[in-house]
């Protein structure tokens, strides 16, 4: 009877050694390999907005719009994208909250200036509306209009 052990161990040692090609060859791919093939390349942000507040009701659409038309939209006036979602979150304290949450995308230049602008956002609405965080989500996009 043959150890089991011997197979699985010659499949790890040619999946690894597959892994290190492949890393080795998308390692090797130049800049031009990284350009968008179809429009251009921008910063995508996705943020995410738990509604739920301790000793008040959760964040109603009339606060969250308004928080919209005076936090979000002067910074990003182009234009963004909002949709509702169902969240959870452990909070520092360990407790497990399951919320109604707003996920709010915007595109923008990745630069350093709207980097503050989405960060004033967030503490913007984590003070508002007493939260203990907002998630951010950051990664480059290729983008045509």
């Amino acid at each position: 009877m043959r150890p089991v052990s011997a197979p699985v161990s010659v499949l790890s040692k040619r999946s690894l050694g597959l892994l290190l090609v492949l890393g080795l060859s998308l390692a090797a791919c130049g800049d031009e390999e990284a350009a968008c093939a179809v429009g251009s390349e921008m910063q995508l942000t996705e943020l995410f907005f738990g509604r739920n507040r301790q000793n008040a009701a959760p964040v109603s659409e009339t606060e969250w719009q308004g928080f919209v038309d005076t936090s979000v939209t002067p910074r990003f006036q182009d234009g963004l994208t909002m949709f509702d979602a169902d969240g959870q979150y452990r909070m520092s304290d360990g407790t497990l909250v399951r919320e109604e949450s707003k996920v709010l995308i915007l595109l923008h230049d990745g630069s350093t200036a709207r980097s503050r602008d989405i960060d004033t956002i967030r503490d913007e609405y984590k003070r508002q509306f007493s939260q203990e965080s907002v998630l951010r989500m950051d990664s480059p996009a290729c983008v045509s209009f």
